[in-house]
């Protein structure tokens, strides 16, 4: 039987979490593997093929890196390897009210190099053939533009084959030189997409939306056919071209750390519309499995027994 096929582009990197003051503990993640990990959780075993598209070094923590990945369930069919690269880094804190904040040191990451020169053409061959391709708003900043340009092609090679192109306009404002060519990406890849999945928050940080029906609108108006648009602790809102309803979170979740709340929504709501879930059933699946990562510190729940993929 032939399962969903999904492509997600993006970043892995080393986590390095905040014990204590002085004391550290090691992780890997990055917000779309987030997503691929929470997705592969999400669906029940052996319904998806799920890949990471991206590059990595070649060195000892860009190794335990992918082991990690199959451990989630996430394949590495895609990934390429640079020789001489290194795994980028960051730095997690939270707060009293596990909110977090990041520090990134990434700047030589050798997933900039997606979709770049160096990228072999059958890669883009084999992404345009998925049923389901994803992306985020970070995905963008980290690569040049040529590459964003191309990879918008990619994006149009597989709706133009039926398949189904998902966004979440995750936005770090460090990545980019200015609001403007933030919102100029995230358009081009508007363009093509089936499936978006913004937060409110951000949203509003690149394109001014001052409510989550403005955020709809917005989207409805670039063409976008389905939405899901994150609220935090208020759940979320979900549209379509004709209808727009809210979806409560769950209700006195504990919250310890609010990291990759948003991605294992994205991950859970999609994998129950690859199902066949409607779309209420799919966001309260993505509130329920975002109450309780919140609830676990770092960014990605331990793996599930028996979900291990190979490449």
């Amino acid at each position: 039987m032939n399962v969903p096929r999904v492509a997600l582009i993006g970043e892995c990197m080393i986590e390095l979490r905040h014990l204590t003051p002085d004391r550290l503990a090691l992780g890997y993640a990055g917000d779309v593997f987030n997503t691929a990990a929470y997705l592969a959780r999400s669906a029940a075993p052996d319904a998806l093929d799920v890949q990471f598209v991206t590059v990595t070094g070649d060195d000892p923590y860009s190794a335990e890196m992918r082991a990690r990945w199959h451990a989630h369930g996430v394949g590495d069919r895609y990934a390429r390897v640079r020789p001489g690269g290194r795994a980028g880094l960051y730095l997690i804190r939270t707060d009293e009210h596990g909110e977090r904040t990041f520090q990134h040191y990434r700047s030589e990451s050798p997933a900039r190099d997606l979709f770049g020169p160096d990228q072999p053409a059958a890669i883009d061959e084999a992404v345009a053939g998925h049923d389901l391709v994803y992306l985020s708003g970070i995905t963008l900043s980290i690569m040049k533009e040529p590459a964003r340009a191309r990879l918008a092609e990619v994006l149009a090679e597989t709706r133009r084959r039926g398949g189904l192109v998902a966004y979440d306009g995750n936005h770090r404002p460090s990545g980019w030189p200015s609001r403007a060519a933030a919102a100029g990406a995230a358009a081009a890849v508007l363009a093509h997409t089936s499936i978006a999945l913004p937060s409110l928050d951000d949203d509003r940080l690149v394109h001014g939306d001052a409510s989550a029906r403005a955020c709809v609108e917005r989207l409805r108006d670039a063409g976008v056919p389905e939405i899901a648009v994150k609220l935090g602790a208020q759940g979320c809102v979900i549209a379509d071209r004709d209808a727009m309803e809210a979806v409560p979170a769950v209700p006195d979740a504990d919250v310890v750390d609010t990291t990759s709340a948003g991605d294992a929504f994205n991950g859970a709501y999609l994998a129950a519309r690859l199902a066949g879930d409607d779309r209420r059933a799919a966001a309260e699946a993505g509130t329920r499995l975002a109450a309780e990562v919140i609830a676990h510190p770092g960014a990605l729940l331990p793996p599930l027994p028996g979900r291990r993929s190979g490449p």
